[in-house]
């Protein structure tokens, strides 16, 4: 019985979610572990015979966080073979590329990338009149189905011959948006109306950028802050939001 490590960063929960989807189908047939990368004591993927991977598209690249996590990673004694996927709400770009290239360096060769349309953090956030932004591509679940399908018959096949996804050129286009999005933060307001200063937010960041102030009350300090939305999404009371007069009304909770 194959032996898989399933691993993933998750914003506000799309990733985690589609994680979920994948241990579940797996482990009829697999022994399966999943982890998120901000838990500790993670297991070392070399004890694994295949490895996945998630994480969501921010700007148009993989998660800043979850470049951080395989940068301070030791490189792999033996190959393994890998699935990457991302979750995307708009384009996905080479978000791909750029995780399987970082992962060829640790010695993880990419056997399958996908990817997958699923609830928008920031979509949501910025034109909540689009419905898609709220919501996973259709028959998501066969999808899955299928994908761990296919990566347990290579895993079977002993393939470990892996390759790089292809660049995307629609990626130069969003070049600038990629390059802006990625140096500046937009401004999180708190409504004290609505505060209870619970410190979920604070709890919750996985950026640790959410302090609190001398009254309890979160500010965020843009610095840290890698706008994933998770304390916005995850306030149990609406408290925070990107415009200084008006609450959002929809959230995305997982």
């Amino acid at each position: 019985m194959k032996k898989i490590l399933i691993l993933y960063f998750s914003g506000v929960g799309a990733t985690k979610k589609i994680a979920e989807l994948m241990h579940a189908r797996l482990s009829r047939d697999c022994e399966v572990d999943i982890f998120s990368i901000e838990q500790k004591d993670i297991p070392n993927g070399a004890f694994y015979d295949g490895l996945i991977f998630g994480t969501p598209v921010y700007h148009g690249a993989p998660s800043k966080s979850v470049m951080k996590y395989w940068e301070q990673m030791p490189r792999l004694k033996k190959s393994t073979p890998a699935f990457v996927f991302n979750t995307r709400g708009s384009h996905s770009f080479n978000t791909n590329r750029i995780l399987s290239r970082k992962l060829y360096e640790k010695n993880i060769t990419t056997l399958l990338d996908r990817e997958y349309r699923a609830p928008a953090s920031d979509g949501t956030i910025i034109v909540p009149f689009v419905k898609r932004f709220f919501a996973f591509e259709k028959d998501i679940e066969k999808k899955i189905e299928g994908d761990c399908a296919a990566f347990l018959e290579l895993l079977n096949k002993g393939e470990n011959k892996g390759y790089i996804p292809r660049f995307r050129l629609g990626s130069i286009v969003n070049g600038p948006n990629k390059w802006l999005g990625q140096r500046s933060t937009l401004k999180i307001h708190l409504h004290k109306n609505k505060c209870i200063r619970c410190g979920q937010c604070i709890k919750k960041c996985p950026h640790s950028a959410m302090i609190a102030d001398e009254d309890g009350y979160p500010f965020c300090d843009k610095n840290a802050c890698e706008n994933c939305y998770r304390c916005i999404h995850h306030c149990p009371r609406i408290a925070l939001s990107l415009r200084k007069r008006r609450t959002l009304k929809k959230l995305l909770r997982y």
